[in-house]
């Protein structure tokens, strides 16, 4: 039996428990006496509605805990990158192996990435949240439960359905404000992916609803021309790009660094 190498992983979750100077749990008030003055201060990881990945370590009275922590902020300081100690690459998903003529073979010796699986996991991979939401326990987004809940859009449209989503939409029962969610970018698009399977290429036994065998937008600009913009294609994994007034779908996400 073939046995994973997390190492580096684990030093990563060492490294950013190590820079928070507490935490009762994410999202969670357990533990914490709103009445209790001994402590006014509390401190917290805020991320800003209309910047996300601009994350600050504020202190704040405790009164006001419960609205931040709604809003998608989390208890404790902001976890910064320990040095030497690099972000690791998820696995691809892939156990099998393969000849040029689709015919399955034997991994040993084939240098494939079945033969490898290099990279980290975590299991479970994805928690249904109860509240309308999936949290990837491996990347820490949070991503609407119902895959399905726009009907198709342009770009432009797709950034705007998914900047205005709140609570009380698409099943939602999070708390969430305008400015919570987004587009996701290509790369977290990516990180749902499982090169294992398809129809659709998502992790196994993943909670999400609604999930269309087609492409969803991502907020990620095409480099080479402008007019065009990355997706995802949850059939079979592709990544490519398309024009921006092409109607595809939406996959909101919240959270991230």
């Amino acid at each position: 039996m073939k046995r994973e190498r997390r190492i580096p992983f684990l030093l990563f979750v060492v490294c950013l428990i190590a820079a928070m100077p507490f935490s009762w749990g994410a999202g969670s008030l357990e533990g914490l006496d709103l009445a209790e003055p001994v402590n006014p201060k509390v401190t917290l990881c805020h991320h800003p509605p209309e910047d996300p990945a601009n994350v600050q370590t504020i202190e704040v009275g405790l009164a006001a805990v419960r609205a931040h922590l709604a809003h998608g902020d989390s208890l404790g300081e902001c976890p910064q990158v320990c040095a030497g100690v690099p972000s690791a690459v998820p696995k691809t998903g892939q156990t099998g192996c393969w000849d040029t003529d689709g015919i399955p073979i034997d991994c040993a010796g084939t240098g494939q990435d079945g033969e490898y699986q290099k990279g980290v996991t975590v299991s479970p991979r994805l928690t249904d949240s109860a509240d309308g939401t999936v949290t990837d326990n491996l990347t820490g987004l949070i991503w609407l439960k119902d895959a399905n809940c726009f009907e198709l859009l342009t770009w432009v449209q797709a950034l705007d359905a998914a900047n205005t989503l709140t609570s009380g939409s698409c099943g939602l029962t999070d708390d969430s404000v305008v400015g919570n969610w987004r587009l996701p970018n290509i790369k977290e698009l990516q990180s749902l992916l499982d090169y294992g399977q398809s129809e659709p290429a998502l992790p196994p036994g993943h909670p999400f609803t609604g999930v269309q065998i087609y492409a969803y937008w991502s907020s990620s600009n095409y480099a080479v021309d402008p007019n065009y913009a990355f997706l995802a294609v949850s059939q079979n994994g592709d990544i490519t790009n398309r024009s921006k007034t092409m109607p595809l779908y939406v996959w909101p996400v919240r959270g991230g660094q």
